[in-house]
């Protein structure tokens, strides 16, 4: 096999298990079996091993001596400093996505928030979850940024760990009535009232952390 088909494998397991992380399949503490991933992806461990290695360069996995691998357990202060560096980073996306937008990124928005509206009817969980986080980066995507973007999916990444180990409601905390009101000031490019809700938002995501981690969180292995 060459390289790039050995890459090509580490990244497909690097990537499931990052959606998995962000969309809240998998919760901070868990551990990962090296079986397990081999037979999940039909591959031998040196693969699931390189991937793990890379998911721990990532921030996403911890290694340990004779313990192996785990999704990454937050502390309260990197919760903390995450939403500080969101409310930053996203408040300089929203002037430049209401300086520079489209009516092809408001088609965009459109079709996303049509997507999000129906998960929520549906009460589908997993694809609302999935949808919110896209939300941020769709919305980051429209800066035509690449490392902007690589930073908004790091950030979005961090915050399923923190949410998943730390909220306090096992549903989205990121309702679509939120997004449709951002997404109506984007469009009428209103900076100010984008801005504020953006925070809002954010805030609102941050105030549903509990004080002290979840008690009695299961440690399973996956």
């Amino acid at each position: 096999m060459g390289a790039k088909e050995t890459v090509a494998i580490e990244e497909t397991i690097v990537d499931a298990i990052v959606n998995d992380v962000m969309e809240q399949r998998i919760k901070p503490g868990t551990r990962l079996s090296e079986k397990s991933l081999c037979e999940r992806f039909g591959v031998s461990r040196m693969y699931v091993r390189r991937a793990l290695l890379t998911l721990a360069n990532k921030g996403i996995v911890e290694l340990q001596a004779n313990k192996g691998a785990s999704i990454r357990r937050p502390t309260l202060q990197q919760a903390v400093i995450l939403f500080e560096a969101r409310r930053a980073i996203e408040s300089i996306i929203i002037k430049g996505v209401i300086e520079q937008r489209n009516e092809a990124d408001i088609v965009k928005l459109n079709t996303h928030m049509k997507l999000e509206e129906q998960a929520f009817i549906a009460n589908d969980r997993y694809e609302l979850i999935r949808l919110s986080v896209e939300f941020h980066l769709l919305i980051a995507s429209f800066q035509n940024n690449h490392l902007l973007t690589g930073f908004m999916k790091t950030l979005v990444t961090e915050s399923s760990l923190i949410t998943g180990m730390y909220g306090q409601h096992s549903f989205s905390n990121c309702p679509p009535s939120e997004h449709r009101h951002l997404v109506d000031a984007i469009k009428s490019q209103d900076q100010q009232l984008a801005l504020d809700l953006m925070l809002a938002h954010l805030n609102h995501i941050e105030a549903d952390l509990a004080i002290s981690p979840a008690s009695g969180l299961d440690i399973k292995t996956y």
